[in-house]
């Protein structure tokens, strides 16, 4: 028996009221719902992305839908290899005024 991971994404749907959230139940894992900026996050497998986006488009109470860009994102920062490094000045450092207390 083996194991296969699915490769999943999101999607981010903004809606006209967050209360007719649950009703995107049927189209995958709903992750979170912002009441405040009414917006629902929707885990599905990749495969049926664009297929379930056009349909959760054409709801009425939707005003967009959003597919996430987190696989494309490179999630390393700083490893070496693109020249960038993160270094704090001695004169930054003098400008601190610090408390015996705090130390």
């Amino acid at each position: 028996m083996s194991f296969n991971i699915q490769p999943r994404r999101s999607l981010i749907v903004y809606l006209n009221n967050p209360r007719q959230a649950k009703q995107l139940r049927r189209f995958g894992v709903i992750a979170y719902i912002s009441n405040q900026f009414s917006y629902a996050v929707i885990y599905m497998n990749e495969d049926e992305i664009k297929k379930k986006q056009e349909i959760i488009n054409r709801l009425g109470f939707v005003k967009k839908v959003d597919v996430s860009q987190w696989p494309e994102v490179d999630s390393t920062v700083g490893n070496g290899s693109d020249g960038v490094a993160f270094t704090v000045d001695d004169v930054e450092l003098d400008e601190i005024v610090v408390d015996e207390e705090e130390v």
